[in-house]
């Protein structure tokens, strides 16, 4: 629903917006973009949340964090609905560099990479993907990503040492 020059509300049909927008005839503030199916609106966002273990299996910590979805994940997940092949997503990595902001495109320092697991249960809205690091030193950052390697997300965190990390990150779509 936009407003017309008289600032009436007034409904038009979502490609009729986008050529609007498309021809500067309604300016559209990045606030105000939303992209909704019917009358829901669609957001994603992420967390992780690690858990570190002793040799023994002894629970050391659990930490539950955001992570960022960066720009390159969004054009991830935007081909995963648009293109025919799918860029899945199934590795999970880990460094001791500066977590980047959002036009990362690989963590600012890799020290371990492994394959990651998907799960998503029929009519709920997240998935998650998990992976379990091993003999972790000195860890400050992660990202998942797939094999091109396209960073689909990414979070920092004070500095991890443990003998085993189990990373789940949580995408929520809502």
């Amino acid at each position: 629903m936009l407003n017309n020059k008289k600032g009436e509300n007034k409904m038009f049909k979502p490609l009729k917006i986008c050529e609007m927008i498309a021809k500067g005839i309604y300016k559209l503030s990045p606030a105000r973009a939303k992209l909704r199916i019917g009358n829901e609106p669609i957001k994603i966002s992420g967390s992780i949340r690690l858990t570190g273990r002793d040799k023994t299996g002894k629970l050391q910590f659990v930490k539950h964090l955001p992570n960022l979805i960066t720009n390159a994940g969004f054009d991830l997940i935007a081909d995963v609905l648009g293109l025919d092949a799918q860029p899945h997503i199934t590795k999970m990595a880990i460094g001791d560099g500066v977590a980047g902001d959002a036009t990362a495109t690989a963590l600012t320092n890799q020290t371990d990479i492994q394959d990651a697991v998907y799960a998503h249960t029929p009519g709920t809205k997240t998935f998650t993907l998990t992976a379990t690091f091993s003999d972790v030193t000195g860890a400050t950052e992660y990202g998942c990503l797939n094999v091109t390697p396209t960073l689909l997300n990414t979070a920092g965190f004070t500095a991890i040492t443990v003998d085993s990390l189990e990373i789940v990150c949580t995408i929520t779509l809502s």
